[in-house]
């Protein structure tokens, strides 16, 4: 067990360094695989009778990773149903007036989409927040009207600050009955899925934009937090 420890641990900082290189020490989430990777290290240290009694909640936390990540990895593979009312756009970060490389991707998927489906409404979602000129709303209507999306065909939902208020805002549109197709990158699409139904969206469907390939793996566990701290809270009747 040291040595898979061990191994597990130069991997996490390995793959640290690489973040750093690609895209900086501010890249969201990016501290977790150097704490993770020292703790992993100093963990093999212990000796062979402290890790005996932690291999089994490591074993189960480990079991559970694997499957709400392949369950996350086959939702983002599913196909949007053509022809749906309303597109929902959700909101990312913006760089003072530019989208972020994240929110471009979701844009660029949602205009593929209605050049499909011109019938389709696009609401864009998102509020303003810390650094940004502008609100994510505002930023993903004017790059979609700069790709040729009629502004007419875009509505604005600007007050929203976190998925949950991004799909419950968005449904002041279109109400429960009506089919939408929340966009969003894959590795966030099955919690924006199962928010969605959980506000009582009878007919959805979801639409992965891609991801920074050497940064997809970081999305990815970040995202397995993110889905845990929304079930703590939605069992705890927070939410």
């Amino acid at each position: 067990m040291k040595i898979i420890l061990k191994t597990a641990g130069f991997f996490h900082l390995l793959y640290y360094g690489l973040i750093l290189c690609y895209a900086g020490i501010r890249t969201t989430f990016a501290g977790f695989w150097l704490a993770a990777g020292s703790g992993l290290i100093l963990m093999s240290a212990l000796p062979e009778k402290w890790l005996s009694f932690l291999k089994y909640p490591l074993g189960a936390g480990t079991a559970l990773f694997l499957i709400q990540e392949s369950r996350m990895v086959s939702g983002a593979r599913k196909k949007p149903e053509p022809g749906a009312d309303y597109v929902i756009v959700l909101g990312a970060q913006v760089k003072g007036r530019r989208p972020s490389r994240s929110l471009m991707r979701r844009i660029c998927a949602a205009a593929e989409y209605y050049r499909k489906n011109p019938e389709t409404e696009i609401i864009a979602s998102g509020g303003r927040g810390p650094g940004e000129a502008v609100t994510e709303a505002a930023c993903i209507r004017d790059t979609l009207v700069s790709m040729g999306v009629p502004k007419m065909k875009i509505l604005l939902e600007d007050q929203s600050v976190s998925t949950r208020e991004n799909l419950r805002y968005s449904m002041k549109f279109g109400g429960k009955d009506n089919s939408y197709v929340i966009v969003t990158n894959g590795f966030h699409l099955f919690r924006a899925m199962d928010t969605g139904r959980s506000l009582g969206m009878k007919h959805i469907s979801g639409l992965a934009a891609s991801s920074e390939p050497v940064l997809l793996l970081n999305y990815y566990v970040r995202e397995f937090f993110a889905w845990m701290y929304y079930n703590i809270m939605k069992w705890s009747g927070k939410i």
